[in-house]
């Protein structure tokens, strides 16, 4: 364990003059700036919640919690989870995979199945106007 500073003793004091929403607010922009897959959406390790309430002692862990019960809850994380695969911890290291289940229950959410096919559609339209562009064009070559 790490004594406080005095800086750090501050800054919490300071945090806790601010109301619930103002903190729940600064953790999660704390949270999306610092780790990259919390701002990318990606899967997020089974039991993350410990190792993020470790690694921000100067926060609430019961705003932390909410914090990342309203992240759980956005669509745009839940198609990754609907998507499958790989979770990531805190350092975004590989660390488990999302169950069936996991899955299955993401898809089965209002509008997530129908967003992930919309954004699929637009990825494979993407890639073949890339793929039409990267082509090289008849008329300019010399016969």
């Amino acid at each position: 364990m790490t004594q406080e500073t005095a800086l750090g003793a501050a800054f919490k004091q300071a945090v806790k003059t601010m109301s619930k929403r103002q903190q729940t607010e600064l953790i999660s922009e704390h949270i999306y700036k610092k780790y990259e897959v919390f701002s990318k959406f990606k899967p997020l390790a089974l039991g993350i919640e410990q190792d993020l309430i470790a690694d921000l002692p100067q926060f609430s862990a019961e705003l932390i919690m909410r914090v990342m019960a309203n992240h759980c809850r956005r669509p745009k994380y839940l198609k990754a989870i609907a998507r499958g695969g790989k979770r990531f911890n805190l350092n975004n290291r590989f660390q488990g995979e999302i169950s069936a289940e996991e899955q299955q229950y993401a898809l089965s959410l209002p509008n997530i199945k129908e967003a992930i096919e919309k954004q699929n559609a637009r990825r494979a339209e993407a890639a073949q106007r890339r793929q039409a562009n990267n082509q090289p064009n008849s008329e300019c070559t010399e016969s």
